[in-house]
């Protein structure tokens, strides 16, 4: 299978940027990777002092925490550096989830909602009482043929309490980024081809500054890289230092102002 290629001369080249946000990665069961986007490397595991298994973990920004959701359908706020966590709220109904399926946990940061899905699955949660709402099955409304096959979702203006924001996903049958046009219908349409093969699990966030500009980072095939959400290209990519491990899910906590 093809993996991500860099040219050499463009590994060389690139700067990394010099972000002061972290990104935390999961892994394994309930093993967190924090990476330092300054450098691009690890810089501490921590497991989560759970007993079973994590699906996924996102930043919520309208609290500037890290959630998980549990294999028994509870939402949990997780402490980075201890692993330590506590229980927001169970889910009242829930989800199918085939085994080795890739499982999506990203927060709407206009309601403070969290997406689950899996599959065409497309499930939203109110944090404040674990209500599933069971929304329309993944499709394609664009006239792009077969079904979506999310293995990552992000979404934009991931910063306080925003106004607006848009949902984007990673394609990992078409190596495509993809727009979720109706979240709640489920309905997808392309917006560009990433031009690789993906070799395992992706992980996939997208952190929005102060200013309001949205930076996609891409987890995959033990590389980093910056997606941009106009065309699906990939911007910057370069190795992670110190991961042995394959990320299965990603966020970056946004730097405090």
């Amino acid at each position: 299978m093809m993996k991500f290629t860099i040219p050499a001369a463009l590994l060389s080249a690139l700067a990394l940027p010099a972000y002061a946000d972290t990104a935390i990665g999961l892994a394994g069961d309930r093993t967190l990777a924090v990476i330092d986007l300054s450098t691009g490397e690890v810089t501490g595991m921590t497991e989560i002092d759970y007993d079973g298994r994590i699906h996924g973990i996102d930043y919520r920004p309208a609290t500037n925490s890290l959630i998980a959701v549990t294999d028994e359908f509870a939402v949990v706020e997780i402490d980075p550096e201890t692993g330590a966590w506590s229980l927001i709220v169970e889910m009242d109904t829930p989800m199918d989830i085939e085994e080795g399926a890739a499982v999506i946990v990203d927060i709407n940061p206009v309601p403070d909602a969290l997406r689950f899905m899996s599959g065409t699955t497309n499930h939203r949660i109110k944090l404040s009482s674990g209500e599933v709402m069971i929304d329309g099955d993944l499709t394609f409304t664009d006239g792009t043929e077969g079904t979506p096959m999310v293995g990552g979702t992000a979404y934009s203006n991931s910063f306080g309490s925003p106004e607006s924001t848009a949902m984007y996903n990673i394609d990992t049958e078409r190596a495509a980024l993809l727009q979720q046009t109706a979240p709640n219908d489920g309905d997808n349409a392309m917006i560009g081809e990433l031009g690789v093969m993906f070799d395992g699990p992706i992980a996939f966030d997208i952190v929005t500054d102060a200013e309001g500009m949205n930076t996609a980072w891409l987890s995959a095939n033990g590389a980093l890289h910056m997606i941009s959400l106009d065309d699906g290209s990939i911007m910057d990519s370069w190795e992670i230092e110190g991961l042995d491990v394959t990320l299965r899910d990603l966020t970056v906590m946004t730097a405090a102002e």
